[in-house]
């Protein structure tokens, strides 16, 4: 049981307290289930009887940091406990070479398109992990907006052109189920135009957002349809900033059981933003961030994301990283999420140009 690392604990805890905890939390990660005082006296390494095991484990739960499920079972960690034992506890681990050589082998041979890239980062993420793995595309080649402009491609088909200042068309189909003649759409682009003009994409995103509830109030039925076309428009060049591979892996644990769950999940993974503010954060820290439910934006599924960012010419430009229950072994997910980071970094430092 005692298969990792321990590093000495600075964040409060005693040594019995910190040795207590890892133990349960290392027992919880394996079964999944509560733990009690006799396993911990068996495989903590210290020398106590398990009454002064529990009263160890009634004081960590008096911290937050473990809770009873029922009044007879044993103990199991808590989001507080996970996040002290990962800043705290947990010792960082170097991943094994037969891990190094599958994750390496899974960028080969070489991608030369962005996208490519990022497919080959997801799968080889979600294979050797065993869990969903996400990757947020570098931030849109379009930085801001010039021109929106609407054609009518047919049937429920919009094709939406966008132009940036720089000169760079981004052209998207959308779908919509009112059809609108192309003198309405045209009418649409110029209120955008005058609109979002010189905005980026994030700002006029937020800007759509604060119109839509203005317009719903002035009941303006021609700017309330602009608006929520360019919504759709602006959320479609979004979401395709993220790839979700693996996404039924995260079935296998007994903690997504519920099928309430399970519609949460798969509703984060369909649309997209909460994930992408996540992995936002990310973006600019250095090495590994961890989120743990319910400090993310999730807290009813209580999962966990592992995260890091890749770069080019050492300026971030992107993020990867693994989706779990709160129990995922951290000490193998970490340097796992760290070299496929690495790896991409590597990769994109050799392309002369940043494909778009």
């Amino acid at each position: 049981m005692r298969n990792e690392t321990l590093r000495e604990s600075n964040g409060g805890l005693g040594e019995r307290e910190t040795q207590v905890l890892h133990t349960i939390i290392l027992h919880y990660i394996k079964t999944g289930e509560p733990v009690g005082s006799r396993t911990v006296s068996r495989y903590s390494g210290l020398s106590l009887s398990p009454a002064t095991i529990r009263n160890i484990m009634y004081d960590l739960g008096e911290q937050g940091l473990l809770s009873q499920p029922h009044q007879s079972a044993g103990r199991i960690p808590t989001s507080q406990g996970f996040r002290y034992y990962v800043d705290h506890i947990l010792a960082s681990r170097d991943l094994q070479i037969s891990t190094r050589i599958q994750i390496e082998g899974g960028f080969t041979p070489p991608a030369a398109e962005l996208h490519d890239l990022i497919r080959q980062a997801s799968k080889v993420l979600s294979r050797v992990s065993g869990h969903p793995a996400i990757v947020r595309a570098p931030r849109p080649a379009i930085g801001h907006i010039r021109h929106i402009q609407f054609i009518n491609a047919g049937a429920d088909n919009i094709l939406t052109v966008l132009v940036s200042q720089d000169g760079l068309v981004q052209n998207r189909f959308i779908k919509c189920t009112e059809l609108f003649s192309q003198d309405q759409l045209d009418k649409f682009s110029r209120y955008l135009n005058e609109l979002l003009q010189n905005l980026s994409l994030a700002e006029a995103r937020h800007l759509v957002l604060v119109q839509l509830e203005q317009e719903r109030v002035l009941f303006d039925r021609m700017l309330a349809q602009a608006l929520t076309l360019s919504q759709k428009a602006l959320q479609a060049e979004a979401d395709e900033e993220l790839y979700v591979e693996g996404a039924s892996q995260i079935l296998d644990y007994p903690e997504f059981a519920h099928i309430d769950k399970i519609r949460a999940l798969f509703r984060a993974f369909e649309e997209k933003q909460q994930l992408i503010k996540l992995l936002d954060q990310s973006l600019d820290s250095d090495g590994v961030k961890i989120f743990i439910s319910p400090e993310t934006t999730f807290p009813e599924m209580e999962w966990s994301l592992v995260a890091s960012n890749f770069q080019r010419d050492q300026e971030p430009i992107g993020t990867l990283g693994i989706i779990g229950p709160m129990r995922m072994n951290y000490g193998r997910l970490i340097p796992l999420v760290q070299f496929t980071a690495k790896i991409m970094s590597g990769i994109l430092n050799k392309w002369p140009i940043l494909p778009r």
